[in-house]
Order: structure tokens, then sequence, then C-alpha cells
């Protein structure tokens, strides 16, 4: 049946006129006070068994939930296809074992510093004033309590906890009374086995109860109702003797959805069903908002609409690894939201943290606090941590400077020129070395640190009997041990991670040893050499030794899949180099304050004279594909009788019109109409603004409408960059300049180089360009680039003839092998994302005359939509790898050199004939 819905207004009438309500409070009332919610105390016992069951102290940081979750996921009694709350009951039966163990975790848990909530501030104030006599609570924290003792206006409030209490229960309390429905954690006579929760009430309590709930109405927030002991035998058995409760029972839900019921538990739906229409569900958005619009509404006091602030805990502790203190110059802002949203979805969806369908700054923002990648101080300030700073940061390196990783890559010249290209600028080799400083966050160094190793594990065909493809080293060694590199390292040190590339190794060193926990299992002798017993452990097939200096880093790592923490990865990278062949010693050095790993290439690839490493058909794959990371969430419509775009962008009166498109009469943007709807008036009908999903539109209009919508956008962010755009053919360029051809530095994949984008070419104009198109593959929506050549009579927009220009496109691709193509795609990468490492937001600033800023306050506050696209590309050499939805490879193929030099010819004698007719003309 479909429930009956109330307002907060209705909840404010109730103390105008008649007998005041009597509020039920369930956990989600205290959820912001500290106090965990039946899920989350599932995820603490589970932890607290952890590690109790692996000899380790619940105080100890480094037990991060990558570590606990697998093993709540392997007991017997729990269901992973519950709601994490749901198992609360199995999970205090089965791991909070013997009765005084479950006593002192629950006083331990309950023993938070951080400040009471909002929402119990207002309740003490409503309690002062005599506008709530009765509150009940099935909770057995003291916070509310607490809060009362401290309020010297309020001189004395009746708590009832245990059975001696009941006789002090009044129908008519002249002072408050607070009624714990399960008891108190300190007699333990609370509630929470299956068996206990299940349990009728006291039937004294019951009895007590009646007459006030008979002749008051009763306002329930916080509480799920999805206990058998409040809600069949309280409320549901006794509806007939409190006459349905005729004053009504408001229930307070969050997530309420007049469409559906959205969540509520079935008692409570059964409870309704019973008394009928004096049954209401009243939607707000929290308890703390709630209950300060009633205080306000009471106190005859104007709302107040200031943002709630989010509070978390805030205890103080003895932190013993670096990655979790808190770093009190950063904030929010420093923070690049596009990766970390992703990011956390990852860790999200493979630790088993519910995910709303809609994530709001509130749940990611105290997300971040709950896995300690942001800190709250006394003040209330939210403070990224070390570890958030370096996973999540733009640039880490403001902080922490350390956190920087330098490659430098030596060999003949022959050989660099070869493995890295001739980017233009030899300045940057000094003799037979490259060196480069990689940093930002860790997710962008691992990105960057794979794309130079790619360059160097290059595929070969090894000739034998049977040839086969190899690769110099192992694909999965080396990312083992970048991974180890940056997750282990010390950051305290001053040193940076150094990766040194020859061309016959590879050699990464980073800060920081051995740490205690890995010591003391592999030592079995105190005088042992620890690099020599470590080693031997590790190739002696040993797996399992592990320890976290940055538990934090390691966390997110494992929850993004990249990294496993069965103290496994130095034992994988020791196996997979034996099946390739590769020579690799590894472990800490100088006293143990650093660690080294070192990797011989495989023994073929040195045999520079003869070549016969090297097979003529190898392929190197490139993807060309950037991903689009985050697309607002809705597009707003609304009836126009514009037919054309020109009539908005001439008759608006604006200066700046959002990027749009018109289809049968509506218009549609990705910007918040209802902001523009005064100085947009004459172009649109106000009256019928409106918005749909994205999935919505694409359902109703079509995929391809909703790509020529993203067009739009990306060519305001085109129009930024000073390139000529070619709207028919989605192609773009840069227009010539006045004096000589157009060059342009940018950072390629190893060090600065310059590309000369425009240049003249006898009587007509070469440029650098490239198709684009959108598509999505799975559900993943990407920008396809693919480098071309436009050719113009005026530098500009004049195109030369078409027949010749397809020729000459084809002449000049044809010498563009793949590493010039993969060259090519950096460059336009670089050009579109303005050098930015990880992401970046298109410019919809029709001028192009700032760019799109990061900011928190700017990208996820509302302000303006978000388009952020992936600024890397991403680089396959393993050819038994399979394309995954987000990437798409492209070969360009290579015409035959006999073929080529014909094509040249054709194409001169028909360029000096187009001479030679202008010439004539003229004269």
């Amino acid at each position: 049946m479909k429930l009956q819905t109330a307002t907060i207004g209705h909840l404010c009438s109730l103390f105008a006129q008649g007998p005041d309500p009597i509020f039920l409070l369930g956990a989600g009332a205290s959820v912001k006070s500290g106090v965990p919610l039946a899920g989350e105390m599932v995820e603490k016992i589970a932890r607290w068994g952890y590690c109790k069951e692996n000899s380790c102290s619940t105080e100890d940081p480094r037990v991060r939930r990558s570590d606990w979750y697998r093993w709540l996921e392997n007991q017997d009694w729990y269901q992973q296809d519950w709601e994490q709350a749901d198992n609360y009951p199995s999970a205090v039966e089965n791991v909070l074992q013997p009765r005084q163990a479950r006593k002192e975790f629950f006083l331990e848990i309950l023993n938070t510093q951080v400040q009471p909530s909002k929402g119990y501030e207002c309740m003490v104030e409503l309690m002062v004033r005599k506008f709530v006599r009765t509150a009940l609570t099935t909770n057995f924290d003291t916070i509310l309590w607490d809060l009362c003792k401290v309020n010297l206006r309020l001189h004395h409030v009746d708590v009832i906890q245990t059975a001696s209490d009941l006789i002090t229960i009044s129908t008519s309390p002249q002072r408050p009374q607070l009624i714990y429905l399960h008891g108190s954690v300190q007699h333990y006579t609370d509630k929470n086995t299956l068996a206990e929760i299940n349990e009728e009430i006291n039937k004294t309590l019951v009895s007590k109860l009646m007459p006030l709930l008979s002749d008051h109405p009763l306002i329930v927030m916080g509480y799920r109702g999805a206990e058998s002991s409040v809600m069949r035998h309280l409320l549901i058995n006794h509806a007939e003797t409190a006459d349905n409760y005729r004053n009504g029972i408001y229930w307070c839900d969050r997530n309420y959805d007049e469409e559906g019921p959205n969540g509520l538990a079935p008692l409570v739906h059964e409870l309704a069903s019973q008394i009928h229409s004096n049954f209401q569900v009243v939607p707000i958005d929290g308890f703390d908002s709630a209950m300060e619009m009633l205080k306000d509404h009471v106190l005859h006091q104007q709302l107040d609409s200031a943002h709630i602030q989010i509070t978390t805990d805030s205890e103080e502790s003895t932190i013993p690894s670096y990655d979790l203190q808190p770093i009190e110059a950063s904030s929010l802002d420093d923070f690049e939201w596009p990766t970390m949203i992703v990011r956390l979805s990852q860790y999200c969806e493979r630790t088993g943290i519910p995910v709303p369908p809609i994530r709001n700054n509130d749940w990611t923002i105290q997300l971040l606090c709950n896995q300690e990648l942001t800190s709250h101080t006394i003040e209330g300030n939210i403070l990224p941590t070390v570890g958030g700073c370096l996973l999540f940061a733009k640039s880490p390196q403001s902080y922490i400077q350390s956190a920087q990783v330098i490659v430098g890559v030596k060999g003949n010249p022959e050989w660099l020129e070869r493995v890295f290209g001739d980017t233009g600028n030899d300045d940057e080799i000094i003799g037979n070395q490259i060196k480069r400083t990689i940093e930002g966050n860790l997710w962008n160094q691992r990105d960057m640190i794979f794309d130079i190793l790619s360059l160097v594990n290059q595929p070969f065909l090894l000739k034998d009997e049977v040839s086969i493809t190899v690769q110099p080293y192992s694909p999965g060694a080396l990312r083992e041990i970048v991974i180890n590199a940056l997750v282990h390292r010390d950051y305290t040190q001053t040193k940076p991670i150094l990766i040194e590339i020859d061309q016959t190794y590879i050699r990464v060193r980073n800060p920081g040893g051995l740490v205690p926990d890995v010591v003391k299992q592999v030592r079995s002798q105190p005088s042992e050499e620890i690099k020599i017993a470590f080693e031997n452990q590790i190739k002696s097939g040993i797996s399992g030794i592990k320890g976290y200096r940055n538990p934090i880093v390691a966390d997110l790592f494992y929850g993004a899949g990249v990294m496993e923490k069965e103290g496994s990865g130095l034992s994988d990278v020791w196996r997979s180099c034996t099946e390739n062949k590769n020579e690799v010693k590894f472990g800490p050095i100088h006293d143990n304050t650093a660690f080294e790993i070192i990797i011989h290439s495989r023994p073929e690839v040195v045999d520079e004279v003869t070549k016969t490493a090297y097979h003529r058909n190898f392929i190197r794959y490139a993807s060309n594909l950037l991903e689009v990371v985050k697309i607002p969430d809705v597009i707003w419509h609304t009836g126009t009788d514009a037919r054309k775009p020109q009539e908005i962008l001439q008759n608006s009166g604006m200066d700046w019109v959002p990027p749009f498109i018109l289809h049968e009469g509506m218009f549609f943007t990705f910007h918040d109409l209802s902001k523009l709807a005064t100085s947009f008036h004459t172009q649109i009908n106000v009256n019928d603004i409106g918005n749909v999903t994205v999935e919505e539109f694409i359902a109703n209009y079509g995929e391809e409408r909703f790509v020529w919508l993203l067009n739009e956008c990306f060519y305001r962010h085109l129009k930024s960059k000073d390139l000529w755009i070619d709207r028919y053919r989605k192609r773009v360029y840069f227009p010539r300049i006045d004096d000589g051809p157009r060059i342009i530095e940018y950072q390629a994949r190893v060090r600065r180089a310059t590309r000369t984008v425009v240049k003249r070419k006898n009587r007509y104009w070469e440029h650098k360009s490239f198709w684009f198109r959108f598509e999505r593959f799975a559900d993943a929506w990407t920008l396809v680039i693919l480098p071309s050549y436009v050719f113009t009579t005026d530098g500009q927009g004049n195109l030369l003839e078409g027949n010749l220009v397809n020729r000459l496109s084809t002449a000049r691709q044809s010498r563009d092998y793949n590493n010039v193509v993969h060259n090519d795609l950096v460059f336009w990468s670089w050009v579109l994302s303005s050098g930015q490492q990880s992401t970046f937001a298109l410019n919809l600033n029709a001028t192009g005359a700032q760019e799109s800023s990061n900011s928190l306050n700017e990208v996820h506050n509302g302000s303006d939509p978000q388009i952020f696209i992936k600024a890397n590309l991403s680089t396959t050499v393993d050819q038994d790898v399979e394309p995954d939805s987000a990437l798409y490879h492209r070969q360009i193929e290579n015409l035959e050199s006999n073929r080529l030099a014909q094509l040249e010819s054709e194409i001169s004698q028909e360029i000096s004939q187009l001479e030679e007719a202008e010439n004539v003309d003229s004269d």
C-alpha cells in the first residue's frame, strides 16, 4: 500500500496544540555524534574479531579494511547478500564472546570524544523549555543524558535503564524522562543478539508506556524498525489497546521516495497497514536538520539554512604511521576530485562498502574521514592526511617534497633514439643519459613510470625451431616492483625513489628498508644479515611475509585492484622473473634504510650487432582513447520557439550562452536552467524547465543526440585552446601565425620537446590535426582521437581541393609509423589538457579567457556542470592482453616503400601543375 506522507510543518504543528509529542530515537540519531550505525558496527566487530584471531592489538592503525573484510567474508555466519546492518545480531553473537568481552567492546565503542550533534543540542533545548517530556531510545549510548547533565537550566532528568527504574516512569511527567528500551551497556541488559532482539520487551515497561503512546503523538527518528522486540511486541501487538495510536505515529525517514517504500523495513509496513492513516512518513534530510527546524519553529526563530557541518570521531591518538598524520596547510580543494571519485568507487566495490545511488559531497567526505584519507580537527575543520594527499592531491609535492620519482635512462645514443624516438629536442639528452622527475599523486606517478617502462620493454621475436614472441622483462614483475616502491617507501625521508634504466637492467631504489614487522618475520638469528635472510626466504617460495609502512596507501591500492595484501608480491616477482629468464636481486641496503631491486634483461636483447632479436612485423599498440571520467548527472531542458541555434545566439542578448542543442522545440543543456532563467527568459520557456538523468535522455532521445551535446561542450573547450574546428568532419587543427611556422613546446613522454604544428609547403599550408568522436564502450564514455593532417590555401579554413587533400594525407600518414603516431597522441592529449597530469575539465567558457577550475567549491558544489576527461593515454605492450571496454587500439597501416615513392612523385607533379595554372591565371 502507498503510505501517507507528512512534512516537517506537520511536526511543528504538534507543538502548537494538543499533547506534547514523544520521541523514539534510533541509532541514526547518534551517528553524527560518533556512534556507529548497525552496519558500521558490524564492520567494527569484524575488525575486532580479526585482530583477536591474528593476535594483534585492536588499536593498531595498520589493520585496514582490506585486511579484516576478507576475514569477514570467510565467516560462516556472515551473509554477503544481506544488508550489512542485518548481520549485526549474528556478528555480536558469533564474534563478541564471552559476554564480558561484549560489554568491554561496546563500552569502548561508545567512548566517543565527538561533540554531540546539533540534533541532540536542539532536543535538550526543547526539554529545557518543556516541549519534550519523554524520549525513548533503542540505543545504549549516553549522548543525550550526558548533554542533559551539563545543561545548567535542566535541573533533573529521570533516566530509566534497569528494571528497578521502571517505577519512576510517569504518564504526565513534570520533568523530562529518558527511557532506554533495551537497557544500558553498563548493566549489560542491551539487546544485540538474534535471540535478544526477538525477545519481548519487559512487560512492566510495556504497561507503563502504553498510556503515554495512547495519549501522545509519537515521532520516530533515526530508527530502522527491524527489531521484533520494539516493532511487534511493543507497537504492533498493542495497537488496538492504544486505540491505534490516534494521535499519530510520524516516521521520519531520510531516504523515503513517494513512488515506493525505498527501504522501509517490513515491520514498519506491517505497523502502517494496521493503524492506517494514523501512520505517516515524514521525509527529512537528517536528524540534525529536522530537530533544528523543530526547535526554531518552537522558539519562533527564522529557519537557519546554513550548511550542517559533518562531524566524526576526532579522538586524538598516537599515530605510528606517517600517512595517517593530517597536513595542516592542505585542504580538500587540493584533491583531484574526478580521480578520487573513480578510485573510491573501486575501493567501495572491492571492500563491500555500499554506495548510494546519488553520491553527494557529504557522503564522499564522510567516506574520506572513515578511511582516514582526511581527518577532523578539534575546531571542526577537515584536513587531508598524508595518505590522502599522496593518493589524491593534484600536487602532493607542495606538502611532501620527497614524493618524487627520478627516472634516469642511460645507454648509447642509437639505443636511446630507437627506444624513445626523436622528439625534436636533443638538448634534453645529456651525453648518453636522459633524466626525468616524475611528480603528481601516486596514481599519476604509476602511470608515467609504466609508460616509460613500456618503451623499454618492447616485445621481440625469439628465433628458434618454433619462434616465440617474448619481452626483455616480465611485465608482471615490473608492475609489482613499481607498486612496491610507491606503496612501501618511507615518505619521511628527503630522498626520492630512483629508477635507473640501462640497456641491460633496471634498478629501483626507494627510501626505507624493511619495516620492523617484516624483520621479525624473516630473521631467525639476531646476528643474521637481514638482506640475505629476506632474499633466501622469498626465493624459497615462502609467502605471507607482510608489513605496511603506509597502511592508508596500501589499503587504497588494494581497493583499486592494483595490488594484493597476501604478502606474495616479491614471491610473484621472483617466480615471473624466473619464468622469463630474468635475473633479479632484491633486499634492504645501507643498514636497512633503503630497499633495492635489480632486474636484468633477458640475455637475447643485448645482441645489437645482428639485430636478430627484433621482428620486422612488430606492432606496438597505443591507446587513442581519453576516458571521460565524469559527466553531469542530469540534462536540463525547456521549451523554446527557436528553430536554429543561430536564433538563440543572436537574439539572447547575452555575452555568454551555455553549450546546448535544439530538438523538436526543446532546448537541452548540462547547465542548470533554473539559475539562467532570469537573464535567458527571452529565448526559453521559464515555466517549462525540468531535467532528466543522462540515461533517461539517451533512452528518450537517442545516444546520437547525447553525443551531439558532448560535441557542443567540446567545441567550447577547443576554442579556448586557439584551435580551428572543422565541425562537419569533426577535425581540429592549429591555424597559422604571421611570423613563420607555428612551433609548440610541450612535455613528451620522457622529456620536453617541440613540435611544428603549421608550416608553409609551396602554395599551401600543412597542419597537424586530429579527428575526434565521443564513443561509448560498455559503461565507459571515451573521447577517441586519431592524428591526421589538414591542408589549406590560407593557413586557416580554406581547404585544398578534396581529391588532392586525400592523396596528400595518405602520403603524409604513410610515413607515420607507430612510434610517431604515439608521439602525436601524447602531443594532442597534452594540448587538450594544458599539460595537466591526470584529468582535465572541459572549459565551457565561450571566450576561452580562463581555464576551468578543479577546486572543490566550483566542481562539486553545483556552481557549474563539469565534464572531466582523463589526460593520460594508456600503452599496451603485452600481446596477450585483451583490450578492455575503455581501451581501443589503433594501428596505422604502412604502405610498401615502392608504392610510396610512386605516390609522392605523382602528387609532386600535380602540385606543380596546380602552381603553373595559378600563375597563368594571375598573368
